[in-house]
């Protein structure tokens, strides 16, 4: 797939290059805009994209492990061609773009949505994208929150670059001369200030005046314990400057009620200063004023909060649906073997088929109902461990799912004997879910499955190996009437990771020696008789 390309596209290569934030160190301010942007959009999946001239460079990312990917292979690709809009994409196996890039083929991304960050100019540098396994449709206000992220991290980029051009034009220039230092620390709105090894003011800039309501002459010769007060000092100032003196970078944030501004966040940096020999002389001094940039991150976080209210009332409602379709779906399960027995051979062939539908569909819309109860309760749910026999609980599982093993033709070869303390129906409802989810991701017909339990320093480990092929990928096929849709939703291993680890455990997903698929629910025993 050829990529797409701005207009503007030499220019807006070259404002992402002079940025310099391409293959810089990870960043915590960053990663919590990934994370914020996951959780308001509800995916596993996030990161903050830049997209240079042949690839595009993951600045943070949240459940995705590479750092980078070709411009062929990037949804953002089309994210900066629009940079005053969210680029939505509910269903990429539906969409000609997409449908052929590897991450959609083999199932790992089937959502997007991407807001573009962009600078004033209108070069669009990048974007800030949420990724689901399933197809997702975002909310106004969803969208909206993430153009507000992507506006957030343009001003945060543009932040460090000035901040990092700063710092070095200072360091060079203490290196050089201190007459240039005081030249360029008078520009600016920001404060900044030359330090002795004694922690007196040798300089500060005009933007002090504005804060502290002194003059620049006054504070000449100044302790900074006399300005600050023996608390910040202590606590901050006395801190970094010992560590510039020391030969290292500070920076620290605190906040404080200036005489000038009142109370404000601030990022105090402090940088060594070398003289002609290398050695340190003083320490050059930048506060960098991030009061707005914070109650932007507090209003972004209680929108977060508002949208899982939201959902802990959607999940309210999913369950009240659930207990009110048990009744008519209960009907169904029991009239239809009541037709079967009392119609059986009557009927011509198309509606026997038909009435074997509705059978496998009524067994399945309950199995369903029942799992949706499960899995909305597993949040607030208080686990009933005790020992269970853990053959009895597969056996259940598997007659739970004795239409899709029919289907697929499948042969599963339970080794399994013992007993697991365990909560019983999320335990099952875990096995349901990798079982079903390692039948139909088997690209071999007949499924040809595995099960087995081995004991290991304290842990139990159920593995499901899938023996039809080595590291298989889902099959997607066209559906028929008679046919359940082959692409399961990834979210059923979330399900059942989320079982394993309020088990206290975790679920492993890793090929076994031969290179077969192997999933592995780990669950720590205390007493273990599963061997």
């Amino acid at each position: 797939m050829k990529f797409p390309v701005p207009d503007n596209e030499q220019r807006r290569v070259q404002t992402l290059r002079d940025l310099q934030v391409l293959d810089s160190l990870p960043s915590p301010v960053f990663d919590s805009i990934t994370e914020l942007a996951a959780s308001i959009c509800g995916t596993e999946i996030a990161f903050i994209s830049l997209v240079d001239a042949e690839r595009q460079w993951f600045k943070s990312r949240l459940g995705f492990e590479l750092s980078e990917t070709t411009r062929d292979e990037a949804f953002c690709s089309h994210t900066i061609m629009d940079t005053g809009s969210v680029l939505v994409v509910n269903d990429a196996t539906r969409d000609p773009r997409f449908a052929q890039l590897p991450l959609v083929s083999n199932g790992s991304v089937r959502f997007y949505a991407g807001a573009p960050i962009s600078t004033a100019s209108g070069h669009a540098l990048g974007a800030v994208c949420v990724l689901g396994q399933e197809k997702m449709f975002l909310s106004e206000v969803q969208t909206r929150q993430l153009q507000h992220l992507a506006k957030l991290t343009m001003g945060l980029i543009e932040h460090e670059a000035l901040r990092r051009r700063e710092a070095h034009r200072i360091l060079d220039l203490v290196r050089t001369n201190e007459r240039i230092i005081r030249n360029v620390l008078d520009v600016g709105r920001e404060m900044a200030a030359f330090i002795d090894p004694q922690h007196r003011y040798l300089y500060v800039n005009p933007a002090f005046e504005r804060y502290w309501i002194q003059s620049q002459e006054a504070l000449l010769g100044t302790s900074v314990q006399d300005l600050v007060g023996e608390r910040l000092y202590r606590e901050v100032s006395q801190v970094g400057i010992n560590q510039a003196l020391s030969g290292h970078e500070s920076l620290l944030t605190f906040e404080y009620r200036f005489p000038g501004t009142g109370l404000r966040r601030m990022e105090l940096l402090h940088i060594p200063a070398l003289n002609d020999e290398g050695r340190v002389h003083g320490v050059v001094e930048r506060h960098r004023d991030v009061t707005e940039l914070a109650k932007q991150a507090d209003l972004l976080r209680g929108h977060a909060a508002e949208l899982e209210v939201r959902r802990v009332s959607q999940d309210r409602y999913l369950h009240a649906i659930s207990h009110e379709l048990k009744q008519p779906v209960n009907a169904i399960n029991n009239a239809t073997p009541v037709l079967v027995a009392k119609l059986d051979g009557t009927l011509p062939a198309l509606e026997r088929k038909c009435l074997t539908y509705i059978e496998r569909g009524g067994r399945r819309l309950a199995r369903l109902l029942e799992d949706m109860r499960l899995v909305g309760e597993l949040d607030a749910r208080t686990l009933a461990v005790a020992p269970h026999n853990v053959r009895a609980l597969l056996e259940e599982s598997l007659m739970q799912l004795r239409d899709e093993v029919e289907q697929r033709q499948a042969t599963v070869d339970i080794q399994v004997n013992g007993v697991l303390s365990v909560d019983a129906p999320v335990f099952e409802l875990a096995v349901r879910c990798l079982l079903e989810y390692s039948l139909w991701s088997s690209a071999k017909t007949p499924a040809q499955l595995l099960v087995r339990l081995s004991k290991e320093e304290g842990q139990s480990r159920l593995e499901i190996v899938d023996l039809g092929t080595a590291n298989a990928l889902p099959v997607i096929e066209s559906g028929r009437a008679d046919q359940q849709s082959t692409a399961l939703p990834p979210s059923t291993l979330s399900v059942a990771r989320q079982v394993a680890v309020l088990h206290g455990g975790a679920l492993l997903d890793e090929p076994t020696p031969q290179g077969w698929r192997c999933l592995a629910l780990v669950i720590p025993q205390e007493d273990s008789h599963a061997l």
